[in-house]
């Protein structure tokens, strides 16, 4: 394959804490990342199914997803998680971590500011380098997301959650992050559009302190 072909476009956001922020068109199945998040909620809107990127990470994963769901193994609780330490051929991240959203009529930005803590204190204890986060919520049929300001609340909650890890270290309590990327996942077509918004909350955050 050509460049062109085989990697996927790259935007940036801005970097902090010794870690550069950035989205990239690729799903949680084909994140080249040590450390690949995804979230899921306890049912899809309306009884719809997954699609997108979740549905290419169940897929990739033999189904085990909607199947551990379905037989009650995980109900993709709020912040109920699902470490897969050793993904089959054809996922791409070194390990996956699956977080529940709860129920999607309830979803607000408290909720995935919480979830984008969760991810990122698990990257950091895995001892992951680079981390890539999908917050999956399109891919669920939950498309009214305008309300939830998803840009700013997911910069807050990986910004807080890697200070607070930093803070850690510098207490000696344990050893400092070995993170140096954190990338948001996008689809192709919402690419620009998406790294334009993250820079404005990014920005709108250092503003803030």
């Amino acid at each position: 394959m050509t460049d062109t072909q085989s990697t996927p476009a790259r935007l940036p956001i801005g970097s902090a804490d010794g870690v550069a922020f950035d989205v990239v068109a690729w799903g949680p199945a084909h994140a080249d990342v040590d450390f690949s998040v995804a979230c899921m909620f306890e049912h899809e809107v309306n009884g719809a199914a997954i699609a997108g990127g979740l549905l290419e990470l169940d897929e990739a994963l033999g189904k085990q997803l909607t199947r551990l769901r379905t037989d009650g193994f995980f109900g993709g609780q709020p912040m109920e998680t699902l470490l897969i330490t050793q993904p089959p051929t054809g996922v791409t991240p070194r390990a996956v971590l699956v977080i529940g959203l709860g129920d999607p009529a309830t979803l607000d930005g408290e909720r995935l500011r919480q979830a984008t803590r969760v991810a990122m204190r698990e990257a950091i204890r895995y001892g992951a380098r680079s981390m890539a986060f999908a917050p999956s919520v399109l891919d669920a049929g939950h498309i009214n997301n305008a309300g939830l300001n998803m840009q700013e609340v997911m910069l807050d909650g990986m910004l807080s959650a890697l200070r607070t890890e930093l803070a850690l270290a510098a207490a000696g309590l344990t050893a400092r992050p070995a993170l140096q990327q954190c990338t948001f996942d996008v689809g192709a077509p919402r690419l620009a559009g998406a790294a334009e918004s993250f820079a404005a909350a990014f920005e709108g955050l250092f503003e803030a302190d």
